[in-house]
């Protein structure tokens, strides 16, 4: 903890004390409540910068660069790889008392895409930047660095996708319905693809290359899951809704 505390202090500094948001218990920008002080987000007590920005144009490049300036802490190298997937105005007020009350926009929010490498997706490295009109005050989300899948596969997605059959579902918790969903041969029609998925295992984190495998559910309309299968040694590392 005192590493990271140091850690932590020295991000803030480079950063002109503006930046709210802290690192993670891996020393990165992804979202975490470790140096949370009470337990409590520090960007809900910041002094919020009450002025209005009209000027949308600048935000994106204005993300990018605080990106790579802190580019040992998001994992950002290459601005060119940052594909944004939305920019959001955040309002508030810069009247905020009598009769001329007014909400503006005062900060905006850039979210750029998940992470590829070698076309293939990064699970859960989706990065949110909040800007307001003296510069950065958020970072919230990493990427990964140095990063490299196997040179041999283990485990092949026939296998992956062969690993589901007679996988149980309990409705209840999908749909409301009173059922057991029993995964069938016919369910898994798709193609599984290649991804990487961050796993945390005690106070460390691995980076998994995964099939991503596609598991209908054909007696609902429920869309169904997809399973993620370790390529070593086919462990499985999540089921999640699709």
């Amino acid at each position: 903890m005192d590493s990271l505390q140091k850690l932590n202090d020295e991000f803030h500094a480079q950063n002109s004390n503006h930046i709210c948001s802290t690192l993670n218990e891996f020393g990165m920008t992804g979202f975490s409540r470790v140096l949370f002080p009470n337990n409590e987000n520090p960007c809900l007590s910041r002094e919020v910068v009450r002025v209005e920005m009209t000027n949308q144009d600048t935000v994106v490049q204005a993300a990018q660069k605080a990106l790579i300036n802190n580019s040992v802490y998001t994992g950002v190298s290459d601005t060119t790889a940052l594909k944004v997937k939305e920019i959001k105005p955040l309002f508030g007020c810069t009247i905020c008392e009598g009769k001329d009350v007014n909400s503006v926009p005062i900060e905006w929010k850039v979210t750029f895409e998940e992470q590829k490498i070698d076309s293939h997706l990064v699970r859960n490295t989706s990065i949110s930047v909040v800007i307001d009109a003296e510069g950065v005050n958020r970072i919230w989300g990493n990427w990964y660095s140095d990063i490299k899948g196997p040179a041999f596969l283990n485990y092949g997605y026939v296998q992956a996708r062969e690993s589901f059959v007679g996988w149980k579902f309990d409705m209840r918790g999908y749909t409301g319905e009173e059922t057991i969903y029993t995964v069938e041969p016919k369910d898994l029609k798709g193609k599984p693809v290649l991804e990487y998925y961050p796993v945390k295992r005690n106070d460390m984190l691995e980076m998994r290359q995964v099939w991503k495998v596609p598991i209908e559910c054909s007696t609902s309309a429920y869309a169904g899951w997809s399973g993620f299968v370790d390529v070593m040694d086919g462990t499985l590392i999540n089921i999640l809704p699709r």
